[in-house]
This record gives structure tokens, C-alpha cells and sequence, in this order.
């Protein structure tokens, strides 16, 4: 049985009053109750009732109907404060900005200050991650454990890399695989045109791509408006014109090995010659001797060709 101060801890959290738990915990204990002050709270909430016997007092009440309602009231008077806290904030915001309006919809994060909100933005998500990614990283391109523990728990994550994500030395093996191994959907582009994530349908980023990183390091946050919904249009766009990869981050069951896959998934991103066998840690001329045999085996005598062979073919 739940020990009397853990119970009334329990009620107090569901909007009973201390003295009113104290009362209900004595009734269940011993005997009914003939005078207190918080026996009108009691039977208001439909946890006591008269015992039927004169003189006898009051004796507790079958709890499931009354703590259902209890339940219910508190989830609403839970949600009136939500509302209450976010029309003060709403309030305070429009009164503290040039611009009525238009910072409740976007807002500009700049410097230090940006990391701290983009994990914020994340640790609040409940369904889905969509993201166009691409260099500069704000958090050093380090293993995303947070993506992992969340595509564990159910969320979903969908995307696109581009083509300098797989050429950034060591972020192919050291973030892009494992959150391929833990279920990530992902898609390969040579190029985009913006670094975009969307947070469920709640809110976007948009950062500034490797070409302007020299001019600005800043972010912005855009709430759901007709600009939310174009940039979800252009996330599901260029995920239809990408290149899937793998789930796992592997060839299974493919005619290719690991090794050989990687290096299709840098030639499609765009990669040099040089890039691709620093990233594989293999000479150029076993480059090509790898590209070689690929091409022989897929019937091919051009890069290109082998590209598409490669996509069409289930060997990416």
C-alpha cells in the first residue's frame, strides 16, 4: 500500500489542498471523519460522502470517478496557465520591438548565442527532424548522440547531405554513419542551396551555407507562416531529387563492398580525386584502380554513367 505522506504528496500534485490530502489519508487509515475544516474541499471533489450513519460522519469515497475529475481539472488549469504564460510573452515581445508581429515569426540568432538555441529547439521536438545539411557546423561536426538517443525513443529523422558534408574529413564516418546505423533516412545532393532543419511543424532554421560563412555566422528561426510552409516545400523537393543512402551505412546484401560504396557516395557528392582518397585513406592509385573494376562490373566506360548505374541499381 502507498504510505500515507506518499499518497497525499500525489493528491496535493493533482490541485487538492494539504489539509484536505492529510484528512483523505486519515479516513483510509482508520475510521470516518465527524469534523474538519477540509471536508467540504473532500466532498466538492467527490472524495468523501457522508457514511450514512448518524453521527457517524464522513468516510472516503471509491476514488476513480473523483480522481479523474481531479485530473481534469488540473490538466486545465495547466493549460489556462500555458496560454497565460504565452500571451505574456507574446505581449511583452510586441512591446519591446520596433516591429509588431513580425518577431513572433522570425527571429535572428547571432554568435555564442546560437548552439545553446538550436539544442533547445531539438530537446523540444516530439515527431519529426527534417534537415538540408551542409557545412559550416556550429558544434564542430562532432557525433550527434542526441540524434541517436532521440531516433531511439521513435522520432524520425529525414536528410539531405550535400555534397561538402561528405568531403568535411571525418564527419562521414564520425556523425553521418552512426546516425545512418540508428535509423536516420538520408539522401545525398551534390549541392544545396541553404543549411535548413524543421522542427516538427513548430519552427525552422535557416543558416547561411560554406560560400558565406567568411561574411556572418548567424541563424534564423522562423515560426510557422507562409514562409515556414516554402521551406518545407523546398526540403521535400530536394528530398524527391536526391540520392538515397543506405539506413545502416553499409552494403548489405549489395555486389559492393562497404569500402566501395563510400567512395560512389563521394564521387555522386562531387568529390576530387584527392579528396575522395583522403577520406577513404587509400593511394590514387588504388582510386583508380577501384573505379576501374566498378565500371567493368556495371558495364559502363564514364564516371557519369557509373553514377547512374550505381543509383538505378541499389549500389548507393
Amino acid at each position: 500500500m502507498t504510505p500515507p505522506d506518499r499518497l497525499g504528496a500525489q493528491l496535493i500534485k493533482l490541485g487538492l489542498g494539504e489539509g484536505a490530502a492529510g484528512v483523505y489519508c486519515r479516513m483510509l487509515e482508520s475510521e470516518p471523519v465527524s469534523a474538519h475544516p477540509a471536508l467540504n474541499e473532500l466532498v466538492d471533489a467527490g472524495l468523501a460522502l457522508p457514511s450514512g450513519t448518524e453521527g457517524a460522519g464522513y468516510v472516503p469515497a471509491n476514488p476513480s470517478e473523483a480522481l479523474t475529475a481531479l485530473t481534469t481539472r488540473r490538466q486545465a488549469e495547466l493549460h489556462d496557465a500555458r496560454i497565460a504564460v504565452q500571451t505574456a510573452y507574446r505581449t511583452f515581445r510586441r512591446a519591446h520591438s520596433g516591429i509588431p508581429h513580425a518577431q513572433d515569426l522570425l527571429e535572428v540568432i547571432t554568435g555564442e548565442a546560437i548552439v545553446p538555441r538550436l539544442q533547445h529547439l531539438v530537446t523540444l521536438v516530439r515527431h519529426q527532424v527534417r534537415r538540408l545539411d551542409s557545412p559550416p557546423y556550429f558544434s564542430g561536426g562532432h557525433r550527434n548522440l542526441l540524434e541517436e538517443e532521440q531516433l531511439q525513443r521513435g522520432i524520425s529523422y529525414r536528410c539531405v547531405y550535400s555534397g561538402a558534408s561528405l568531403g568535411d574529413p571525418g564527419y562521414f564516418a564520425g556523425n553521418i554513419v552512426p546516425c545512418l546505423r540508428a535509423g536516420e533516412q538520408a539522401r545525398l545532393l551534390p549541392e544545396l542551396p541553404v543549411k535548413l532543419t524543421l522542427y516538427d511543424d513548430r519552427a525552422a532554421t535557416i543558416a547561411l551555407t560554406i560560400r558565406e560563412t567568411d561574411r556572418n555566422q548567424s541563424i534564423v528561426i522562423v515560426r510557422p507562416c507562409s514562409l515556414f510552409s516554402a521551406l518545407e516545400g523546398l526540403f521535400e523537393t530536394s528530398w524527391a531529387a536526391a540520392i538515397p543512402l543506405d539506413q545502416h551505412g553499409q552494403a548489405s546484401g549489395q555486389p559492393i563492398r562497404p569500402i566501395e560504396r563510400d567512395l560512389l557516395i563521394l564521387l555522386a557528392a562531387g568529390s576530387k580525386d584527392d579528396e575522395i582518397a583522403a577520406e577513404l585513406g587509400i593511394s590514387r592509385r588504388t582510386l583508380f584502380r577501384y573505379l576501374e573494376n566498378l565500371m567493368g562490373r556495371a558495364g559502363v566506360s564514364s564516371r557519369f554513367q557509373l553514377g547512374v548505374f550505381a543509383a538505378h541499381n541499389g549500389w548507393l
